[in-house]
């Protein structure tokens, strides 16, 4: 079967080299660089700065209580985005290699569809496709607001030349708090302007005033913020202006662009899927950002892996039942979305232990905590949120204990790996108590 993919992201590039291995004819086609958003803008761009920004804090912290005595160490920030860059040329360069051995076909260029003739055109070569995968990813959203174009987005984080003294961050969600806790850390002081509520996606306000006093330094959020005009140094809003650099964390919108007289989208531009990723072209699918829905890395691939069995003749669905999510700040913030979490039953709170990463915080309180709701009636786990720095690799383990059928009891013969600051699998123990 020829297959052509355009998107060599997470849900592209993976579904390419399935496709490959299993016998299939597969063009793999990307605009600019493999590895897609994560990697080149986003989510890797953030773990390379969220590494300088703990060892900033954890040195501070360490001068606070007295145990070294020396000066808290000064970034070199240009050094910073040199850096990332030459270890993005690295790893693209090493999935280069891995995507290719597999057998596929990889093209870099702007490609354009035909779907009269199930070609796709790129740099005036054709590649015939059978069946056509769509994961061009989504690019920032730039909202209706007055001088927008004078703020910054995060494709354009690795070009600042220094840590800017004030930052204006409009927007509410993950995107807004990590670059507030990396450059925060890094000595600016940072505003955070809210449409409506701080990082409302994770319900709960006693973590979101968490965060902002434990977690954020030198950070004021305003909720309820309306924009009228942002300049080039400042932000006018109806509570006055705020100065500063200006960064836009205001979601993303899908790249649909390629197809958007050949499939079906919805109001904002998304690409409308059926259960089994399949557009309202029955020889076209599609999975990642660009469909809309839960954004994030392991969902694309996971939306891929889908797309590219359903298109070699299986009926495989995403499972959206438990999505397990992260924000990357100084603890991480881990917690749950999906179609099968819900407030119902017993909340239980346990403080975060004294471990890797929190030890040295004891004294000031700062050892985070886990949260999780049980169906007393059922035993049914429905929702876990956890502040703590192991909190990211903890939590899809629950979630595919849970999946597997293990409720709030059944986790006697469960041994975490000591020394360990996550309290997730403690609170099933600690449950008991109310049976």
């Amino acid at each position: 079967m020829d297959i052509v993919i355009i998107g060599a992201g997470p849900a592209g590039r993976f579904a390419a080299m399935y496709a490959a291995e299993k016998g299939n004819n597969v063009t793999l086609i990307e605009e600019k660089h493999i590895g897609g958003k994560c990697l080149n803008q986003a989510c890797m761009v953030v773990c390379a700065f969220s590494d300088v920004s703990r060892h900033l804090l954890d040195a501070e912290n360490f001068m606070d209580i007295g145990i070294i005595d020396e000066h808290v160490p000064k970034i070199n920030f240009t050094k910073i985005t040199g850096t990332i860059k030459e270890t993005q040329k690295k790893i693209r360069k090493i999935i280069t290699l891995e995507t290719i051995s597999t057998g596929v076909e990889f093209v870099q260029g702007r490609a354009s569809v035909d779907d009269k003739e199930k070609v796709v055109i790129v740099n005036d070569d054709e590649y015939h496709y059978d069946k056509l995968l769509i994961c061009t990813g989504s690019s920032p959203n730039i909202p209706n607001i007055s001088g927008a174009e004078n703020a910054l987005t995060y494709k354009d984080i690795l070009k600042i030349k220094e840590v800017p003294e004030k930052l204006v961050i409009i927007g509410g969600g993950s995107t807004a708090a990590e670059y507030a806790g990396i450059f925060s850390s890094m000595g600016s002081e940072v505003d955070i302007l809210c449409r409506t509520r701080f990082l409302k996606m994770i319900n709960d306000s006693e973590s979101e005033e968490y965060i902002v006093s434990k977690l954020l330094k030198n950070t004021m959020v305003h909720e309820n913020v309306e924009i009228t005009d942002i300049t080039d140094t400042s932000v006018i809003t109806n509570n006055g202006e705020i100065r500063g650099t200006v960064l836009l964390a205001t979601g993303v919108k899908a790249n649909s662009e390629i197809v958007k007289d050949i499939v079906e989208l919805d109001e904002k531009g998304n690409i409308i899927v059926n259960e089994f990723m399949q557009t309202s072209n029955e020889d076209i699918y599609a999975a990642g950002d660009v469909i809309g829905g839960f954004l994030s890395t392991p969902v694309s691939r996971m939306e891929g892996m889908a797309a590219i069995k359903n298109i070699m003749g299986n009926h495989v669905k995403p499972d959206y039942s438990l999505i397990p999510m992260t924000i990357t700040l100084p603890y991480d913030v881990s917690y749950l979305l999906g179609s099968e979490v819900s407030d119902i039953g017993k909340t239980i709170k346990l403080p975060g232990a004294s471990g890797p990463s929190s030890f040295w915080y004891t004294l000031k309180s700062r050892n985070g905590y886990t949260k999780e709701t049980i169906n007393l009636e059922t035993n049914e786990i429905n929702n876990i949120l956890a502040i703590t720095p192991s909190s990211n690799i903890a939590l899809p383990y629950m979630v595919k204990a849970i999946k597997d059928g293990k409720k709030a009891n059944d986790f006697d013969n469960f041994l975490e790996i000591h020394p360990s600051t996550d309290g997730i699998f403690k609170l099933t123990e600690y449950y008991k108590r109310y049976l």
